[in-house]
């Protein structure tokens, strides 16, 4: 997992969600999140996010960077991948074995 490497994430209240891109090319950027859903194509996911804070040093608009865009690809990948593994941990710590 690349958190807390890469990236952290915050959280304000049940609502409001993001990332803090905490190291490389677009260290300090912090984005808000404002949808996150699998798309009609499979493996695909629709992601609408704003930049809240970025340094001065990131002077170009970050939308059209392609390497902000793979670097946040990589990131959501990441949030994915630990949301899954921690749904199947719950999962299976949770089963009960049914009664013959």
């Amino acid at each position: 997992m690349l958190r807390n490497d890469l990236y952290r994430p915050w959280f304000e209240g049940n609502t409001a969600w993001g990332i803090e891109i905490i190291s490389g090319d677009f260290k300090d950027v912090v984005l808000q999140i404002e949808k996150m859903e699998f798309a009609d194509e499979p493996g695909n996911v629709e992601l609408v996010y704003h930049v809240i804070s970025k340094p001065e040093i990131v002077e170009e608009e970050l939308s059209k960077n392609s390497t902000f865009e793979s670097t946040v690809e990589f990131i959501i990948n990441d949030i994915l991948k630990e949301a899954i593994e921690i749904h199947e941990q719950n999962r299976n710590n949770d089963t009960e074995k049914s009664s013959s």
